[in-house]
């Protein structure tokens, strides 16, 4: 961000907070941030863990940022927009979060063709391992789009998509995914608890080898998932034996059907706003 540019947070959840202290973490002054809500015990969380300013008023907030993050629900945004629609967005970057909501839904709501991105981080990004997907307008321009970069590269990684439907599949992959990971992990430890095993070695254990054969995928790049996975599996040995009950089970199949389930949700969620 430059030096001076207030970024300016509608809503104070979970998702903006986590946000909010990364940027802080990655050097951006508290006093060029601004959040809103009605909540006064989250702004004054964020006051006090952060020292940033904050307000009760939306259209405050909007008015004095540069950069205005639509961090609410999907639900709310209609509501929170039409308080909105008399601002002059002409001149900023609005970064909207709300899952499902496409861009033209928010121009309409905002009564205005301005720069938009739209962007799906997840849960992890309160630890700063989040995962982001963000598409960008047509207006929005290139020193626009790296600013964006940045505010979500502070709180994990970002990828950029080229079409906005795509966004729906980031939230199945991305948003969405961690509650798959925690399911997964979940049934790993009850199975091992039933073999004999304390709950919370079993936890220990589980959540260490997901995190260590995400972080192997991620070095080894070059290497196909496939690959990967070929090279754990002895024939005839133990890992062999689970991935054939996966497959005798349709393991990958209920996956991919749940991604399919979360990306048509999130479409459903856009028509419905």
């Amino acid at each position: 961000m430059k030096n001076g540019q207030t970024i300016s947070f509608i809503g104070a959840g979970n998702m903006a907070g986590a946000i909010i202290e990364g940027l802080i973490s990655s050097g951006v002054p508290p006093e060029q941030i601004l959040a809103s809500n009605p909540s006064a015990s989250k702004l004054d969380k964020l006051t006090a863990s952060c020292g940033i300013k904050t307000t009760s008023d939306n259209r405050r907030a909007a008015k004095r940022g540069d950069i205005v993050v639509l961090a609410i629900k999907p639900q709310m945004l209609p509501g929170v927009c039409s308080q909105l629609a008399s601002i002059d967005f002409s001149n900023k970057l609005i970064i909207s979060i709300a899952a499902g909501i496409t861009i033209e839904q928010i121009n309409l709501l905002i009564s205005s063709s301005s720069a938009i991105v739209r962007a799906m981080p997840n849960t992890p990004a309160t630890v700063s391992k989040g995962a982001t997907g963000l598409y960008a307008n047509v207006q929005t321009n290139k020193t626009q789009k790296l600013i964006t970069d940045s505010i979500f590269s502070a709180i994990g990684m970002a990828e950029w998509v080229e079409e906005e439907s795509l966004i729906d599949v980031v939230t199945a992959i991305a948003g969405s995914a961690p509650a798959y990971v925690f399911q997964f992990i979940q049934s790993m430890v009850e199975q091992a608890v039933t073999e004999g095993m304390p709950a919370q070695t079993a936890r220990n254990l589980a959540t260490q080898a997901v995190l260590g054969a995400s972080t192997l995928a991620q070095i080894q790049h070059h290497r196909s998932l496939e690959e990967l996975r070929v090279a754990v599996t002895s024939p005839g040995g133990t890992t062999a034996a689970a991935l054939a009950s996966f497959e005798v089970n349709g393991f990958s199949n209920i996956i991919k059907k749940g991604v399919a389930a979360a990306a048509a949700r999130g479409r459903e969620l856009g028509e419905k706003a």
